[in-house]
């Protein structure tokens, strides 16, 4: 960084110089036009308007030989690196087809626009310069709730579908961030006047979708085990009862998310503590029941998540929220 003098020019105006090699990078010469842009308290200089939209990207995944799973990887890759065209070859399409429709189907706005014997289309029409990254923390943090709400309920195998589905959900929107922050990142200027967003705000919002994400497989796990555990009606409603305590915990973290409230965040440090100790208690007791171990270990790691989530804040994220 470094720093500039105003100069008074004539009565209504002033001047500034820019850097040399700012100057050489962007083949600016002297007499050409360079184009303000006004977004809040900044001033946005750069070599011409950018309306010319950035070519297409196209991935060509060939899938002989490999996993059903491993496709899955290389598709979602794809997709979270903005590739508006993913194309799957190969002579062992038409044997899997139906699996690797359903890859396409469970990421957000892919359709399958062709299919031959050998080969499948997928596209989004996706505009990116559109999509809000605090909207889709705002949508994955709705769903958490939900399942938290649905898991202190009853630990039942129908409930536990509810909440994979929902899990599902979570993942999608997962990767809808994790693309929209790479495509800011590598577009400031677009996130700086569509957004008002620095990349270290757009890394917080990738850090918290995370740990959202993360919380997510922990609520969905925890059912997993927790409906294995055949606990009698008192323990199961003590293990609700702690839940409880645990969504609690996430709803204040989420209030000094949104807030963006550090000393609220500060202030909730000892609840990872108070509540792993309380965890500690009930093990001692149930130790004995089938699944006891695991369940106890992701409510632990659902606890880290959420504390996570406040670090987000007390830990030098959101920096120049005081600033804006």
């Amino acid at each position: 960084m470094e720093y500039r003098k105003l100069i008074s020019f004539g009565k209504n105006s002033y001047v500034i110089s820019l850097p040399k090699a700012w100057l050489s990078q962007n083949k600016i010469q002297k007499g050409d036009l360079i184009h303000l842009d006004e977004s809040g308290p900044n001033l946005i200089l750069s070599r011409r308007e950018q309306s010319k939209s950035s070519p297409e990207k196209r991935k060509v995944i060939n899938v002989d030989g490999k996993s059903i799973h491993l496709i899955k990887r290389e598709v979602n890759s794809a997709y979270i690196l903005n590739n508006h065209t993913i194309v799957l070859k190969g002579e062992e399409t038409r044997i899997n087809i139906k699996n690797l429709q359903n890859i396409f189907q469970n990421l957000i706005a892919l359709e399958v626009m062709e299919q031959t014997s050998n080969t499948i289309v997928a596209k989004d029409f996706l505009n990116m310069e559109t999509v809000s990254v605090e909207e889709i923390i705002r949508k994955m943090d709705m769903v958490v709730r939900t399942m938290f709400k649905e898991s202190c309920q009853a630990f039942s195998d129908e409930n536990y579908e509810n909440i994979n589905e929902r899990d599902n959900d979570v993942n999608r929107l997962y990767y809808l961030l994790h693309r929209t922050v790479l495509y800011n990142l590598d577009n400031p200027l677009k996130a700086l006047k569509n957004f008002k967003l620095m990349p270290i705000d757009l890394m917080s919002y990738l850090f918290t979708g995370f740990f959202l994400e993360g919380a997510a497989d922990e609520v969905r796990r925890t059912i997993r085990f927790a409906r294995l555990m055949k606990l009698n009606e008192v323990k199961e409603k003590q293990m609700i009862n702690f839940l409880v305590k645990v969504y609690a915990f996430y709803l204040e973290t989420m209030k000094a998310v949104y807030n963006r409230d550090v000393e609220l965040g500060l202030k909730l440090l000892p609840n990872k503590v108070d509540l792993n100790l309380e965890l500690d208690e009930f093990e001692k007791t149930n130790h004995a029941l089938p699944n006891c171990g695991s369940t106890i270990g992701r409510i632990r790691k659902l606890i880290s998540y959420i504390h996570s989530l406040g670090r987000t804040i007390y830990q030098g994220f959101n920096y120049y929220a005081d600033e804006a």
